[in-house]
């Protein structure tokens, strides 16, 4: 089950009189190369995104600013994030149905994944994760 695989990652900062300097290094605290850098930004709220699941590619996602809620199913049960910290990441797994919304208005969603994106590898529609996650390994 991937959920089981879900955590937080703390990421490394220090802080001063001049603010605050948080590092991400792949391989490192990212438990994987970073391969693609992507992030959200000025989404209207009631404005969802994601929708979708990757099979073979690792994330995670990292509120820089604002907040939101990412919500993750694997097909058999599902969690709710609140995403505001941006000293903390959230690792997602392979396979993970994925939906972010209720952005504040100044959110911004920083990604990180070990893949280059390629439209064709995902999974876009609800029945067809479900009937992925549902099909016996070896024979798909």
């Amino acid at each position: 089950m991937s959920l089981e695989k879900v955590r937080w990652i703390d990421l490394p900062h220090a802080v001063d009189e001049r603010g605050v300097l948080t590092a991400i290094e792949g391989g490192t605290n990212i438990p994987f190369d970073i391969r693609r850098v992507f992030y959200m930004h000025g989404t209207p709220n009631g404005i969802e995104r994601g929708g979708h699941a990757h099979p073979d590619t690792q994330q995670v996602v990292v509120p820089l600013s604002g907040r939101f809620d990412l919500e993750l199913s694997d097909g058999a049960g599902a969690k709710s994030f609140e995403m505001v910290d941006p000293n903390r990441g959230l690792y997602m797994p392979p396979m993970t149905w994925v939906r972010l919304r209720n952005f504040t208005e100044y959110a911004v969603c920083l990604v990180l994944a070990d893949t280059r994106y390629d439209k064709s590898r995902s999974i876009r529609t609800w029945e067809d994760f479900l009937a992925a996650t549902r099909t016996p390994k070896g024979l798909a």
